[in-house]
């Protein structure tokens, strides 16, 4: 009976490796709904930043698109073409993003091309005046909420000024 095994020890040893492969996929189980939330909430970040970039240093199309149809510009940016400063808004752009999103806030995020929900809040460094307060009319909880600030620069009344624009993704 050489390099035979009886019929119990197979069974023992069949036992054991699938006790140890349903151990291992239960462990898969629990750990791939945690790492899914977190591929999502990265993906989350990536996009509000992108999305503060692009309102910050990008003019938008066409570049005086606060001049025009709302339903004509293609892409909303908020940097002043005329300075060719980074972050350095347009007032007349601040003052056209609010109006728009106050009327319709589903356009807005339409132009903006956003999968998420967004609130977009600017504020004046020396007055705390807010200048854009943009959000959605019903709120949905979700689990991951982003949080960008920046900080920006715009001419009023003739003279610099400087706020903080705080952009969160939901």
């Amino acid at each position: 009976m050489k390099a035979q095994i009886s019929f119990v020890e197979f069974l023992t040893s069949i036992t054991i490796f699938l006790g140890f492969t349903v151990y291992i996929a239960f462990q898969i189980s629990t750990f791939i709904p945690n790492y899914l939330n977190e591929i999502k909430a990265e993906r989350m970040r990536c996009e509000a930043f992108q999305l503060s970039e692009l309102l910050i240093n990008d003019p938008g199309d066409p570049v005086n698109w606060y001049l025009t149809n709302f339903n004509n510009v293609k892409r909303l940016g908020l940097l002043d073409e005329t300075k060719n400063r980074t972050n350095f808004l347009s007032e007349n752009k601040i003052l056209a993003f609010e109006g728009n999103c106050s009327k319709n806030y589903q356009e807005v995020k339409r132009k903006l091309e956003l999968d998420y929900d967004f609130s977009l809040i600017l504020k004046d460094g020396k007055s705390g005046e807010i200048k854009i307060n943009c959000y959605p009319s019903a709120t949905i909880k979700r689990y991951t909420n982003t949080t960008i600030r920046r900080i920006v620069a715009y001419e009023k009344n003739g003279e610099i000024s400087y706020g903080e624009m705080l952009l969160q993704v939901w």
